[in-house]
């Protein structure tokens, strides 16, 4: 397996009178910093359903696009 150059960078915040993280995967921390200030500029879109391996390969893809085309026919 390759070593990374990236790594996981942590940044918290409140809302709310409440704690919250968020963890960017950047080079550096001035890219995550970069990247967390472009978040303002984000578009919803959607909530996560699954995490689908990449390991299982065409699998993965096949089942993937099946899924989104019953969902767009029966919704």
């Amino acid at each position: 397996m390759a070593v990374s150059e990236y790594a996981t960078h942590l940044f918290s915040y409140r809302f709310q009178s409440r704690s919250y993280t968020v963890d960017i995967v950047a080079k550096d921390a001035d890219e995550a910093k970069a990247r967390l200030k472009a978040l303002a500029w984000a578009e919803y879109d959607g909530v996560l359903v699954a995490r689908v391996p990449a390991a299982i390969g065409p699998l993965a893809r096949l089942t993937i696009a099946f899924r989104n085309a019953a969902h767009a026919l029966f919704n």
